[in-house]
This record gives C-alpha cells, structure tokens and sequence, in this order.
C-alpha cells in the first residue's frame, strides 16, 4: 500500500516523532502575540487575521525547528538534482488547476456550504487565499522538480492523463488523491470559520464581565481550549504540502473509517445525528450543582483539565493535524501516555458536562446514559479504524508496540 520512496519518514520502523510538541506550542503562542497586536492596532481584520495566524504558525515552526529540531522536515535535506523540466511543471499546474476548479464546482452547487458561516467567513478568505495559492503555485512546482526524489509524482500523471489522455495512474493512487482533497476542501471550510468565532469572542471578551461570575469563568476558559484545539485544527488542512514532509501520504480507504469519521460533524452531526438519535444532553453538570459552590468548582477543574488535554493533542499534531489521513508520525505531548489522548477526553468531558446518569428518574438516566455511550463507540469505531489504517506505516506499528507497554490503558 505504502511505498518508501513516497515519503520521509525520520526513522522507518521506528517511534521517532516528526513534530515537536513543545516547538508546536512555541509557534501558537507567537501566532497569538501577532494576533493581538493585529486587534490593538487594528491593522489588519477578517480573513487577513487567518492568514496572518496560519503564516506566523508555519513560520514559527519552520524556524525553531531549524534551531532545535533539524531533522524532522524535508527542506533540511533540500538537494538540487536536476533541472526544471518544464512540461512536468505544467503538467503538475494543470492538475492543481482543475483540482481547485472542481473544488469550486462542488461549493457552489451544494446546498450545505449557502450557510451563514461560509459566507461571512469562510468564501472571504478564500477570495484572499486562492489568487495567492495560485501565484505561488507555479514556483512552488519549479522548486520541487528540483528537489523532489519522486518527481513523477500524481500531480504529473494526471497532468499526463488530463493533457494526452493517457492512462498511467493507479487506481490507488486516483482514489488517495480524490480522497485527500475531499478531506482537505470539508474539514478546513468547516474549521475555519470556527477558528474566527473563537478569535472574535477573545477579541470582543470583557474581563470584568466574567471577574466575578463563575459561569462565565467556564465559558471563557471552555472558548480557551477551543482556541487550541481549532488552532493547529484549521491551520492543518492549509499547510500540506510535501516541501516540509506534511503532505498527506494516504486518506483513509474505507467506508466505515469515513462515516464514523464525517458522522461527527457539520451538517451530518447537528442536523441529523444528535437531534434524532443521540440527544443525550438534557441534564447539564450546571443544572446538577450549584454554582460557586466545592463540587461545582471541583467539577469545573475536571471539565477543563480533559479539555486541555485534548486540545493539546492537537497541538502535539502541528501542522499535521488531519482527519482520515496519516501525514507523519508524532507521539509527543499527550500521545506519550496513550494513543488517541484528544478522543478519550473528549469523551470524558462530555460524561462530565451532560451528566446524564444525574437525571431526575432512573429510566431517563439509563436513556440518556445509553445514548452517551453509544456516542462513545462511534468515537472507539473512529480509533480502531484510524489504528488499521496507521498500522501500514512502521514508524507508526512501533509507536503502537510501545503503548501497549507504557500507555495509560495498557
């Protein structure tokens, strides 16, 4: 399935991390200092924040990975080896073109993308985004020809087929390229715009207002752990790109990986899933304690403790944070103490926020209970297909090995 020529492992078959978490961490809290002096200054506002926050996050990494992390990305082993041969270079302009054309295509046909959101937020940016991904496109493509050990890469043999007509690409390799983009074009067109709601609340957040009022303390420090986890999650879908051993290797093959995965999400998980099937928050840890008081605050901590726990899990990802893909080994951070840290607590904290076993009768708690769980096994579903489809890369078997040993739930 995987070949190696196809990617840069550190260390194949073994654990060896290509990502940083403490350099991962470094980068968010320069993107947030940049982001704040954008909001006193006021120089710049709207789509311009998220492309200041994702370049500053990249540039940050890139950076101190140089200094303290040099072996991790593909530009510390930039060779020239040939020259720019350039009907492969546009061959390879041709695939992207068409690729972001039928891109384009589906967000104006389907109904799903007429929302509030994509309009305000997530088209403006684009109308930014895309002229500069276009522009960049062509040098890009030049470097890499240079430098690239596999130059015949998808971009070139569908450049060939759409061009000549000519049939050199694998089945496998179409279905990973369609797959990836499909990946990449939903999760950032809905990360995104949540990533600005989380910017604006912090920018628009009065410290006086929460200064004495417990609920909002939650509020705010619930929108904190957001922050973190959209981060690196909106951020990821943008910077893939083989230069820096980012680029998604494979997508997930499998229908079931697909839809325990898709599922969890807009417009699939709040229009359909949880109203009809698995509306399990009817009690709410706030309804069940009273505020300010030992267990309320005590419940508080907890609440928040599994979220940073998951939200650092995205941290720990980097720029390789991904859904339904495998773009690198990494196993720093909370992966060091299991293998899916960001979904066991998220479950956790969501046993803890709905509290449904605290339900005014029995029956309603066993319902609301069951119906928790249940949510729970889409999410165990969502691991164990991850982990069969990981379990090709043998960086990524021995990272595994290791946590039988040595993992929280070994």
């Amino acid at each position: 399935m995987v070949k190696k020529s196809d990617y840069y492992p550190l260390a194949a078959g073994s654990s060896t991390s290509e990502t940083s978490f403490g350099i991962n961490l470094a980068a968010l809290l320069i993107a947030v200092v940049v982001l704040e002096i954008c909001h006193f200054t006021g120089l710049l506002r709207g789509p311009l924040l998220f492309i200041i926050f994702t370049l500053t996050i990249t540039l940050s990494i890139i950076g101190l990975e140089c200094i303290f992390y040099p072996q991790t990305c593909f530009y510390t082993r930039w060779k020239i080896r040939r020259r720019i041969n350039w009907k492969r270079v546009f061959y390879k302009e041709v695939t992207f073109i068409v690729t972001l054309s039928a891109i384009g295509l589906c967000y104006w046909a389907f109904p799903v993308f007429k929302g509030k959101n994509f309009q305000n937020e997530y088209f403006p940016f684009l109308n930014y985004f895309i002229p500069f991904l276009l522009i960049a496109s062509l040098p890009y493509f030049c470097l890499m020809d240079r430098i690239d050990t596999t130059p015949d890469d998808i971009y070139y043999k569908l450049g060939v087929a759409i061009i000549r007509r000519q049939k050199n690409v694998t089945r496998f390799e179409l279905g990973n390229y369609i797959r990836s983009w499909i990946i990449k074009a939903f999760y950032l067109s809905l990360m995104q715009p949540y990533m600005m709601e989380e910017i604006y609340y912090f920018f628009n957040l009065s410290w006086q207002k929460i200064k004495d009022t417990p609920v909002e303390w939650f509020y705010a420090a619930n929108a904190c752990c957001f922050f973190i986890d959209l981060a690196y999650a909106s951020v990821g879908y943008l910077v893939s790109f083989k230069i820096l051993n980012s680029q998604i290797r494979t997508a997930e093959p499998t229908l079931l990986g697909w839809l325990v995965a898709i599922m969890c999400y807009y417009p699939f998980w709040g229009f359909l899933f949880y109203p009809y099937f698995f509306r399990y928050n009817e009690v709410g840890w706030m309804n069940a304690f009273q505020p300010n008081s030992v267990i309320w605050w005590i419940w508080f901590i907890l609440i928040i403790g599994a979220e940073i726990i998951y939200a650092f899990a995205s941290v720990a990802a980097g720029f390789r944070f991904s859904n339904l893909t495998y773009r690198g080994l990494f196993n720093t951070g909370p992966y060091k103490w299991t293998k899916h840290p960001a979904y066991v607590f998220k479950n956790i904290s969501w046993w803890l926020i709905a509290v449904p076993f605290m339900a005014a009768s029995v029956s309603t708690a066993v319902k609301l209970s069951l119906l928790l769980f249940l949510n729970n096994i889409i999410y165990y579903l969502r691991a164990k297909t991850e982990e069969r489809h990981l379990s090709h890369y043998p960086e990524y078997v021995a990272y595994a090995l290791e946590m039988n040993e040595k993992s929280i739930f070994r």
